[in-house]
């Protein structure tokens, strides 16, 4: 992507979605095909203690073509350009304390890779990360990716890549939307209340009174076949990381194996690793408050200024 392409994506981009507007600084980023209103259940604990925000990845942004992503390196830099916002940066409120220049990051899948790479690229802006399901594979698995992305296999290597393109993109109504998904094997682990605001956060409505997605199956795909792109950048370049880490992993995710768990470890300075029973990889959506007690229980813990009096 040259130049001129790049400050056209940088004008599309997406103000965050505010929970929150006191306290230190709290920035969430959403896994593949799952909107920023998605994690309200799970956020709603934080907004008592952070200013909580939640910003959107390209394929939210009007008009981003997904041919265009060549690898998760460039939700990185979109990250960091919404650091480097003026009407956002933490840095621009007078009521912060001394750690005003920094934010805590929570990411879910490809946002916590995200979120991961962009304190890798600068250190100093983070005072904490908590890594929900990070989409990341052993080392030579991601060199391996690197190898065949040229010859696009991902459609053998990732089912879900070769499914979601069959994906219905609309419906008749938000309820006639919301019933479908109901059904669905992969949410039967969701509230209503949680698939609701799902529901709300992907449909868009449309001048024949239907509904579709936001998130367009192309996207989606695409995220898919760009995965572990990038691994080997993170892994080499993960010692970088010097703020606390916590990484969270569903007890019964297919995504996240223990053992890449224990190879970060190794190589972050402050990190540690929880489990979380009856959990998969939508671990924040499935349990949002049991997730969100252990994300507060750890910030607590490492960070002075914060109390973790969790809200009855």
């Amino acid at each position: 992507m040259n130049t001129k392409e790049k400050r056209i994506l940088i004008m599309k981009m997406i103000e965050p979605l505010v929970f929150s507007r006191s306290g230190p600084t709290l920035l969430f980023t959403h896994a593949n095909g799952y909107p920023p209103e998605s994690y309200r259940t799970f956020l709603i604990p934080l907004l008592h203690h952070y200013q909580v925000m939640a910003i959107s990845l390209r394929p939210f942004y009007p008009g981003s073509n997904p041919d265009n992503l060549t690898d998760w390196k460039d939700f990185r830099d979109d990250y960091l350009h919404y650091l480097d916002d003026l009407e956002f940066n933490p840095g621009n409120s007078s009521s912060r304390d001394n750690n005003s220049n920094q934010v805590i990051a929570v990411g879910h899948s490809v946002g916590a890779m995200t979120s991961l790479m962009a304190a890798i690229e600068r250190p100093h802006l983070f005072r904490a990360l908590v890594l929900i399901e990070p989409v990341i594979f052993p080392p030579l698995w991601g060199i391996l990716t690197q190898i065949l992305s040229p010859f696009n296999l991902a459609h053998r290597v990732y089912p879900l890549a070769r499914t979601t393109l069959r994906r219905r993109t609309r419906f008749p109504s938000r309820k006639a939307m919301f019933e479908n998904y109901r059904r669905k094997p992969i949410f039967s682990r969701l509230s209503d209340d949680v698939l609701r605001d799902y529901v709300e956060g992907l449909a868009r409505d449309l001048p024949d009174g239907f509904v579709e997605l936001k998130y367009s199956p192309a996207w989606e795909t695409r995220i898919y076949e760009t995965g572990g792109i990038a691994d080997p950048y993170v892994w080499r370049n993960l010692p970088k990381v010097n703020c606390p880490v916590l990484i969270l992993r569903g007890e019964e995710t297919n995504i996240l194996r223990r053992r890449v768990i224990w190879l970060m470890l190794k190589r972050i300075s402050n990190g540690k690793a929880f489990s979380i029973p009856e959990t998969g990889h939508l671990v924040p959506l499935e349990a949002p408050y049991r997730t969100a007690r252990i994300v507060l229980d750890f910030l607590q813990s490492n960070l002075k200024d914060t109390d973790n009096r969790f809200p009855e």
